[in-house]
């Protein structure tokens, strides 16, 4: 789990990361959108509203809450998307 977040916050950093709903539904729509990462503590609503935008793209239900995410991004939120292939499978490694 230590090693998401910290590979969140570099691709956070590097500008890679969308972070919020709004963010991140528009990565999707763009197609920019690699992986989405759902923390533990986010609403069915957000599983849906992706299903809902035909999102063909990996989603990871992450094992940490909000908090955790938002000390590691320096942003709260339940919702993610990378939009940086590397960082997307290494994401996928990690887990």
């Amino acid at each position: 789990m230590d090693k998401l977040l910290s590979l969140m916050g570099l691709c956070r950093r590097a500008g890679r990361l969308g972070v919020g709903h709004d963010a991140v539904f528009d990565a999707v729509r763009k197609g920019r959108a690699k992986a989405v990462i759902l923390t533990c503590d986010a609403s069915a609503r957000h599983e849906k509203e992706l299903e809902a935008a035909a999102f063909t793209g990996r989603i990871v239900k992450a094992g940490f809450t909000m908090e955790q995410a938002g000390l590691a991004v320096g942003k709260r939120s339940c919702v993610f998307s990378v939009e940086d292939e590397g960082f997307a499978t290494a994401i996928e490694k990690t887990l």
